[in-house]
């Protein structure tokens, strides 16, 4: 992470978001014929080695859970791990047997490009959609930079870093046309993972073409709402901001989900003491449940982070009505 802006500037948004209230959020429901609702375990900003420090502990803890929860497929939402001093993270990993998935976030190319630690996870595409349960999921690479003349470049061994924020968190055309013509053929509600967030953060010099991302998926709604279409945006999944904040924009529910690890403010990096991940539930009638973890800081945290940084992941269990969707 980058050293954040003003602390007071950043605690405003962190102080909101940790008094909203727990929902479950209603999305279009699935076609007919859809069975169980579908669990995915959630881990996202574990940054194995970041600052030289070990996060073993805390992937295990997020794999003993996945072992005894059971869902039908994990994710990690980016930064990761490292291409060497990550053994025992890839065993761990690899202890749930079913499908496994990845996106990727800029610390993972601290040291690498990007085609070495995709290597490392199997990943054979940075984007890619695939189909299970009544959903449609898409996964997208927001890891490029903005060179001088306007060209964008693929994050690799830190070369972001030294760039104003401006040029940094862009999704190449390549990706935002393909992601247009796969929303077009989706048959089923989709959810979107993404590192970088395209909505909710305060790092607005750093969000990219974030605007060219929500314009697509506002337009694909739109048609799809004319045609008659089940198959909308109803939810994107971001970290980066290692933070726990929600919020819906045009009928599409967002959320912020916290680091497995720590926050960094404008006093260092604050780890907290029990690794933060989740469990999200999709309920192909049309319903989305996510149940967190809560942790603490350790003695001679500052108050200010403390108060400003609950370190969870908050549940959400309150039915809405999502607009556009009809009851019966």
């Amino acid at each position: 992470m980058q050293t954040r802006r003003t602390f007071l500037q950043r605690a405003g948004m962190g102080a909101f978001a940790a008094v909203l209230p727990s929902f479950s959020y209603a999305i279009p429901p699935a076609a007919s014929g859809h069975g169980k609702p579908l669990k995915i375990g959630f881990i996202t900003d574990l940054h194995h080695l970041q600052f030289g420090k070990n996060e073993e502990r805390r992937m295990k803890a997020f794999m003993d859970a996945v072992m005894e929860e059971k869902p039908d497929f994990i994710l990690q939402c980016g930064d990761f791990c490292r291409p060497k001093g990550s053994d025992v993270i890839m065993s761990e990993w690899d202890r749930f047997k079913g499908p496994k998935y990845h996106v990727i976030g800029n610390h993972d190319m601290d040291v690498c490009d990007k085609s070495t630690i995709m290597a490392l996870w199997g990943m054979e595409k940075r984007y890619y959609s695939f189909d299970t349960g009544g959903f449609h999921f898409v996964v997208m690479d927001r890891n490029f930079l903005r060179k001088e003349d306007g060209t964008l470049a693929h994050y690799d061994t830190s070369n972001w870093g030294p760039m104003p924020s401006e040029q940094r968190s862009f999704t190449d055309a390549e990706q935002l046309e393909w992601l247009k013509q796969d929303l077009a053929a989706a048959k089923a509600p989709v959810v979107i993972f993404m590192h970088q967030p395209v909505f909710l953060s305060e790092w607005t010099t750093e969000l990219g073409n974030a605007a060219e991302i929500l314009t697509i998926f506002d337009q694909h709604n739109f048609a799809a709402t004319h045609s008659g279409s089940n198959a909308k945006v109803c939810a994107v999944f971001m970290g980066h901001d290692h933070d726990d904040r929600y919020g819906e924009r045009n009928g599409v529910h967002y959320f912020m989900m916290n680091s497995a690890s720590y926050i960094y403010t404008d006093t260092g990096a604050h780890y907290y003491n029990d690794s933060l991940f989740a469990f999200i539930t999709l309920d192909p009638a049309g319903k989305l449940q996510i149940h967190g973890r809560n942790s603490s800081y350790p003695a001679g945290t500052p108050e200010k982070v403390m108060a400003a940084y609950p370190p969870r992941i908050s549940d959400r269990n309150l039915k809405i009505i999502a607009p556009g969707v009809k009851k019966g």
